[in-house]
């Protein structure tokens, strides 16, 4: 019993709760001469103990006495704090975008979140469905190499559950979708071709509310979001300029050439 503080005690409550439990009753002032404590602290100590159910008054010979209590009671402080501290967490969660937002705003720089590895990667996919404004994003087939076609679809749902609309410029390749003509629309989708070999990178960019996210799904598996509305601003300009060259190619009314894959509707 080397550390209590898991329970929330400090170390001179930690040492009275030991020296309470050495004994069957002590007095306060043999108490505070046993742990080298003043009496005034002592009776302070004491209170907080029987406050948290750690210890006992109790009247003997017209004196007061202490006890320690059942020493059951540290883990049930030390659950009751983790259910503390984990709903303290869920609320500063809730709360730490709108933060963000207020220091970008006040400091004018960018906010910069970092993600590595699947799990993380997909929380930036669960920010998206989030989104109060349109997301428009470059995509790449290796999103589907790095999770295996089940899992990025059902990330890419997240935000067609929540009607979030979104614009992408798409890759034609043999595992795009064949009939993108009726799913985009129950998708919330509007969809730009890309040949095969115009964009063969394995990193998506996209951009919604005053975001910029980068995920790239190569050998390092790491995503960023940069939160500032200047950044999101450039991008959705560079997404237009890119939509709209692609569209005017002489070509482009015959894509998709590759596309052969049927698309999940749910």
């Amino acid at each position: 019993m080397d550390d209590l503080s898991a329970a929330g005690l400090s170390a001179t409550e930690a040492k009275t709760y030991k020296a309470l439990l050495a004994r069957k009753s002590w007095l306060p002032s043999e108490l505070a001469q046993n742990v080298q404590e003043t009496r005034t602290n002592m009776y302070k100590i004491l209170d907080k103990l029987t406050g948290l159910g750690l210890a006992e008054r109790l009247d003997e010979h017209k004196k007061l006495h202490y006890r320690a209590a059942n020493p059951a009671r540290l883990l049930e402080l030390a659950r009751e704090l983790r259910a503390k501290r984990e709903q303290a967490e869920h609320s500063l969660e809730a709360s730490s975008h709108e933060l963000m937002r207020q220091y970008v705003a006040t400091q004018e720089q960018a906010a910069v979140q970092f993600f590595q590895g699947k799990e993380e990667i997909s929380s930036i996919f669960e920010e998206i469905a989030s989104s109060a404004t349109p997301v428009q994003f470059m995509s790449t087939v290796s999103g589907i190499d790095f999770y295996g076609y089940d899992v990025m679809h059902n990330l890419r749902m997240l935000a067609v559950h929540n009607k979030v609309k979104r614009y992408a410029l798409t890759p034609d390749t043999r595992l795009a979708t064949v009939d993108y003509n009726d799913t985009d629309k129950l998708f919330h989708l509007k969809r730009t071709w890309l040949q095969d070999n115009d964009y063969t990178a394995p990193v998506e960019w996209g951009v919604f509310d005053d975001k910029l996210y980068i995920i790239s799904y190569g050998s390092e598996a790491l995503g960023m979001i940069i939160e500032s509305p200047q950044i999101a601003r450039a991008f959705r300009q560079i997404y237009a300029l890119l939509d709209r060259g692609q569209r005017l190619l002489p070509d482009y009314t015959s894509l998709p050439r590759l596309a052969h894959h049927a698309a999940k509707t749910d």
